[in-house]
């Protein structure tokens, strides 16, 4: 038997003010071994992070902790003072929040923040060997030519290698226990597949143990030794990966193994249909399309080159389809996406819609042509104006279009709409702060179908949502598009996703298409080298708990 470096005994956590507080971790308790990956597994809102900063004692104003213990090493750290805390911080647990860019000071560089640590925890360390301390860090977490990077700034860095610095100011205190919050969500699957690969590495090197929070499947069979599943602030079900992978028994967690997308659901849903890529049907060709942007240099800002953000795609959708655009951060995906729109000026390159080339029309024109294509952003609370209802906001595309004779016409297709994505009619006279991130890309998906679109260009509409809110999007989106015949461009970097819901797949690398074809031929047996790394860094998952 291993034995246990952290107890988390009934732990309850309020939030609210007055007597409006509710328990947003309510009786939790669970064992961490030395040497061990415990995974705390949920979605947005249950509870995962604030155990966490219970257990750190970093929580914010409004939160309290009511009642329950926290042993580390059979020490109760809710009977240390503020001043004692500090010493266990950094030194004895070690954390990586979930967004390295807000949580790294911007005017400070990378060897003077993990130095912080260094000092704080390391007594009597001289500059030099604080100095040479934070280059071996920084060469153990994989950052290249550590001895100059030492001296850049985090807006210096990719994202990728922040999280990187992010590990290295959290294991410079030598700590027992590093809490990992969600530290791959905002990152690539191949940079997600690396940081993984490191912690599993650094894990073996120092013997420490690890609080791992997250609420991708993949990464927790990649990681977990055990799991816990939390929803509304309770563990509704704990065991080893290897059983919970193998016979899940809560109806929670059967839901979240339900709503992963991929091959196996696309095939039990029976919805493996064939599309047909035929000319006649064939609404949007793209040719040649260039998007460079000129690099200027000097006192008279000469061009001295190019950044070739799109260079050459040719690549067609089909009606009643749905074509993917994969491709990590900066390949020029989303750049692609609004080039096609004329959101933003494009240097070279055809774009026939339905045989018209879109580069020759006057606004008017392209205005007007816009009500067939339309486009549902990443990130739907901010494409929304907040100060507006929601049905004005799904409304605007209709009076700009001419659609609707009359408001009263306008406010029943609105509420037709409403019902057509699984909200209520009275949802129309809200605000955008009032729904959920699922909600609100709903809304965006019912403005985006208020102008009748024959084309619907999705650029990464389920990142940001938990699994079982992707799975709705989802299976809105299939809906829809069986209902009206609708092509997508589905523009994402999640293979899964492109699994399940794509025909046709195209792979994005540095402004190139790469690889193209069925999306069975690419993603099962690919021909280009990027194409496979790609495919090879994606987290799979099988009922036994492996990789």
């Amino acid at each position: 038997m291993s034995e246990p470096l952290l107890q988390v005994n009934h732990l309850v956590t309020s939030i609210g003010m007055g007597g409006n507080k509710a328990n947003v971790v309510d009786d939790v308790s669970f064992t961490i071994n030395k040497g061990e990956t415990f995974v705390l597994l949920g979605e947005s809102g249950s509870g995962k992070s604030i155990t966490a900063l219970s257990i750190m004692r970093l929580l914010p104003a409004a939160a309290e902790i009511k009642s329950g213990e926290v042993i580390l090493n059979g020490q109760n750290l809710f009977q240390l003072s503020e001043r004692e805390m500090r010493d266990v911080r950094g030194a004895k647990i070690g954390m990586i929040f979930q967004e390295p860019q807000s949580s790294l000071n911007p005017v400070l560089t990378a060897g003077q923040q993990i130095s912080e640590t260094l000092f704080r925890h390391k007594k009597n360390i001289s500059k030099q060997e604080c100095i040479k301390s934070s280059i071996e860090l920084l060469d153990a977490v994989g950052i290249p030519a550590p001895d100059r990077r030492i001296n850049e700034f985090p807006h210096q860095f990719s994202g990728g290698m922040k999280q990187r610095i992010m590990i290295a100011m959290a294991l410079a205190g030598e700590p027992d226990l590093l809490i990992a919050d969600e530290p791959t969500t905002a990152l690539d699957v191949t940079i997600q597949a690396q940081v993984l690969e490191l912690l599993r590495k650094l894990q073996k090197d120092t013997g420490m143990a690890i609080l791992f929070i997250t609420h991708d499947l993949g990464v927790t069979a990649q990681m977990a030794d055990h799991v816990a599943v939390m929803r509304t602030g309770k563990i509704v079900e704990a065991k080893n990966k290897q059983s919970l992978f193998a016979s899940p028994e809560h109806p929670y967690t059967l839901q979240l193994f339900d709503a992963i997308p991929g091959w196996d659901k696309r095939q039990a849903e029976n919805n493996d249909i064939k599309v047909a890529r035929n000319q006649e049907h064939c609404l949007l060709k793209v040719r040649d399309l260039k998007v460079h942007y000129p690099i200027k240099k000097g006192v008279f800002k000469r061009v001295i080159g190019h950044v070739k953000a799109v260079d050459g795609v040719t690549i067609d959708v089909h009606a009643g389809e749905t074509v993917a655009l994969v491709g990590e951060s900066g390949s020029g995906k989303t750049t692609m996406g609004k080039g096609i729109l004329r959101l933003l000026q494009t240097t070279d390159g055809e774009v026939l819609y339905e045989g018209e080339d879109l580069s020759l029309l006057g606004a008017a024109a392209l205005r007007k042509k816009r009500s067939e294509i339309q486009i549902v952003f990443q990130d739907p609370y901010s494409s929304m104006n907040p100060r507006m209802m929601i049905r004005d906001i799904i409304q605007e595309g209709m009076l700009a279009q001419g659609i609707g004779e009359t408001r009263q016409e306008r406010d029943k297709m609105t509420a037709e709409l409403l019902e057509q994505v699984g909200l209520l009619p009275e949802h129309q006279l809200r605000y955008p702060h009032e729904f959920s991130g699922g909600q609100r890309q709903r809304i965006c998906i019912a403005r985006a179908l208020a102008v009748k679109p024959k084309l619907i260009i999705c650029d990464e509409p389920t990142s940001a949502l938990d699994v079982s809110v992707q799975a709705q999007i989802l299976a809105l989106l299939r809906k829809l598009q069986k209902e009206y015949q609708l092509a997508y461009l589905f523009i994402t970097h999640n293979i899964s996703v492109v699994e399940y819901i794509a025909h046709y797949v195209a792979v994005m690398y540095q402004g190139k298409i790469v690889e193209q074809g069925d999306v069975e031929q690419v993603l099962m047996h690919p021909q280009n080298e990027y194409t496979r790394a790609l495919l090879s860094a994606v987290p799979r998952i099988n009922r036994t708990g492996t990789e």
